[in-house]
């Protein structure tokens, strides 16, 4: 059974993701679940300086992405259901969850509800190893004439959007999205999209003629948690997936859920749905995501102690050079790290006093 408190009029915020996570998630891009492709993304400092990476990317018609794998989840023989969990309590051999009126027996529930849902917490999890690090964001739809129609997603850093980052994401046409992705200041970060807002019309300026007249069509909020670390995932008759365990990016997201699924149908054909049944999925996890995790909360840790005219400098010297290489994840990220601290010496001490920590 699948259970969602809205089923019937879904609308999920994430709706970008790139061919190399797709990949690795085993997530197939179909034409018609497409808005935009993209060429790559840059990534830029505070003054608009840019690095470009070309790594391809998609901006998804979310809806249409969400009835796809609903359609594939009902031919599998999953029965969709519409209600909010009230409770969830350990009985017998399963959970019982607890709606309006009815009482579901599972012999295990998997709680991927979204990072505020809490349902997790209510059953004695602590799923997220830092809540307190969740980047809280501010996201608008916006129109302008051919605004949608650039190649790149483009990523500010700096301390318009402090610990993680402001972005711009072309969907075709005269379509985009822009927003702010903050840490450390709370769930308001709407002063920082306004000066984000500014910013952006600034820059973009030269290229569009009266872009103060761009609109804003509407505005989502919410939360990233896109270093907080998993942290306990698993208890008797009980799973956590996706952004409730901290699980943060959609591709990623959906290959834990995968990972999950697998396990716990593993656990009922062996009737054993105890915690240290259900932990090969933490086990499994971790083999394919742990370090890649670690190390980007790492990383935004170190980007977080910058200084504009830090990340000035850093973009300004690796304008021009190729950040990425083929290989292993290590591989990458070794290649990555020598370039950056080429530039910027003291990186390589911040990133390991950060993954010590």
């Amino acid at each position: 059974m699948l259970l969602d408190r809205n089923l019937g009029r879904l609308h999920h915020d994430a709706n970008t993701l790139f061919e190399g996570m797709a990949a690795v998630s085993g997530i197939e891009i179909k034409d018609c679940l497409l808005k935009k492709e993209l060429e790559g993304m840059r990534i830029l400092s505070p003054s608009g300086r840019g690095v470009t990476i070309p790594a391809k990317g998609y901006f998804i018609d979310r809806d249409a992405f969400d009835r796809h794998y609903l359609h594939l989840a009902e031919k599998a023989g999953v029965a969709l259901l519409s209600g909010e969990v009230r409770s969830l309590h350990l009985e017998g051999n399963g959970r019982t969850v607890g709606l309006k009126g009815v009482q579901i027996h599972a012999r295990v529930v998997i709680d991927a509800s979204g990072v505020q849902s809490g349902l997790s917490e209510k059953a004695g999890l602590k799923p997220m190893r830092h809540p307190e690090d969740i980047a809280w964001a501010v996201e608008a739809d916006i129109e302008y004439p051919y605004l949608g129609e650039e190649m790149f997603f483009q990523y500010w850093v700096g301390s318009m959007a402090p610990g993680w980052k402001a972005t711009f994401s072309p969907a075709g046409g005269d379509l985009a999205t822009i927003g702010v992705f903050v840490r450390g200041h709370g769930q308001n970060v709407q002063p920082f999209f306004d000066r984000f807002s500014r910013l952006f019309k600034a820059q973009k300026a030269s290229q569009y003629k009266n872009i103060d007249r761009m609109k804003v069509l509407s505005v989502r909020r919410g939360g990233d948690p896109i270093c907080v670390m998993p942290g306990e995932m698993v208890a008797d008759s009980l799973m956590v997936a996706g952004g409730a365990a901290g699980q943060s990016g959609l591709a990623y997201s959906m290959r834990a859920g995968t990972i999950c699924g697998i396990v716990a149908g593993e656990a009922v054909l062996k009737d054993d749905v105890s915690h240290r049944s259900l932990s090969e999925y933490v086990r499994r996890w971790k083999r394919e995501f742990y370090w890649q995790y670690r190390m980007g909360r790492s990383s935004l840790q170190t980007l977080g102690q910058m200084k504009d005219e830090e990340i000035e400098r850093l973009i300004c010297g690796l304008s021009g050079k190729g950040l990425v290489s083929k290989g292993p994840f290590f591989k990458k990220a070794l290649y990555a790290g020598a370039l950056v601290t080429m530039i910027r010496p003291q990186t390589p001490y911040d990133l390991l006093v950060n993954l010590i920590r």
